[in-house]
């Protein structure tokens, strides 16, 4: 314990004005020692790195990465927490500290033994996730929270986003990522795809947005992490259950995603992706004619501008599966011949 307390002494300015101080009253000094320091102190200090994380995410709402910065020893009297521009920085040194109490006093407040006001519950829940993600306990009392109204589904999107920064495959952030999906989407009544009226293109244009943000950060996780198999079927459950294998929405995916495998071409999540494209088309031939030609909220303007019997005939030309095959097998044959020897590329072939 000698080694840690002397850790967090060296962070306190006082202890220092305190020991130049000594010296100066008494130049004969011959000898030093530890005296333990209490545990209230202990708990004081790290109350006070928490509030610091909580202040850096009031002085900058825009923080878009965390990160650990190497540092085995409290270096001067400052604090751990480091923030540049809309990056967020913790002292390695401080997380053998930090770590343990605010786990501690989490479930202290699970197992009523310790009452906690929701604003001091939302730090601690911040931090503790922040640094262990995968603590579903944590997440768990962050539900609560958004269903007390205590704090907003947009804030917990924004926490998780920021987790799967430093932990792009935690499954427990995927997990509530889509709770809180599941919630906006109810508040939004958002039952379908289809425009229907002023009201219906408000709700449309919230669909998209987050639609197009969930694409964003599964993109940012998979390239974070590979095979990132997490990132990649929430991906997929975004589809199913907020766009609803919306044609274009799918057809949109299977563009956007040939960039990506042609640069990550041994992740065979990636490709797996573009084969739940490619089958979830070709159910979508099984439906009715009407509705592959609908145009939903998720079609382009340039679309949208054309006659009708020309929105038809691009509409049957994109989702044409002998058309799409073809070109994803092109797309193999040249990904082969260029980078040879990868196994992923022949099994999706």
């Amino acid at each position: 314990m000698a080694e840690s307390e002397e850790e967090i002494s060296v962070l306190i300015e006082r202890v220092v004005k305190d020991i130049t101080n000594a010296f100066k009253k008494n130049p004969d000094i011959d000898e030093i020692g530890l005296i333990p320091c209490p545990e209230e102190e202990i708990s004081v200090l790290i109350e006070r790195v928490v509030k610091d994380i909580t202040n850096a995410f009031k002085k900058n709402p825009d923080i878009d990465e965390i990160g650990l910065i190497p540092c085995p020893e409290a270096r001067c009297n400052r604090s751990p927490i480091v923030l540049v521009e809309n990056k967020l920085g913790i002292e390695s040194w401080c997380i053998k500290f930090l770590l343990p109490y605010v786990h501690n006093k989490l479930l202290q407040y699970k197992l009523r033994k310790k009452w906690l006001e929701q604003d001091v519950l939302t730090d601690v829940t911040r931090t503790l996730l922040l640094l262990n993600p995968d603590f579903a306990t944590a997440w768990n009392v962050r539900k609560e929270l958004v269903l007390s109204g205590t704090i907003e589904p947009i804030q917990d999107l924004y926490l998780a986003k920021l987790a799967l920064t430093k932990f792009p495959k935690s499954p427990e952030t995927w997990i509530h990522r889509r709770w809180v999906l599941q919630k906006l989407t109810q508040e939004a009544s958002l039952p379908c795809l289809v425009n229907k009226g002023s009201t219906g293109v408000e709700l449309s244009e919230k669909l998209q947005q987050i639609v197009q943000e969930e694409m964003k950060v599964c993109t940012e996780a998979a390239g974070r992490y590979p095979s990132n198999y997490n990132a990649w079927s929430h991906r997929i459950w975004v589809l199913q259950h907020i766009a609803k294998c919306n044609v274009k929405v799918l057809l949109d995916e299977l563009s956007s995603t040939e960039n990506w495998v042609s640069m990550h071409i041994s992740d065979h999540s990636g490709f797996h992706y573009r084969q739940f494209l490619l089958k979830s088309l070709l159910a979508a031939r099984s439906l009715p004619n009407n509705a592959l030609t609908t145009l939903s909220l998720l079609h382009s303007e340039q679309i949208c501008s054309l006659p009708k019997g020309e929105k038809d005939f691009q509409e049957r030309q994109k989702t044409d599966m002998s058309h799409l095959c073809v070109k994803e097998l092109a797309l193999c044959t040249d990904l082969i011949e260029t980078y040879t020897g990868h196994e992923a590329l022949w099994c999706h072939r």
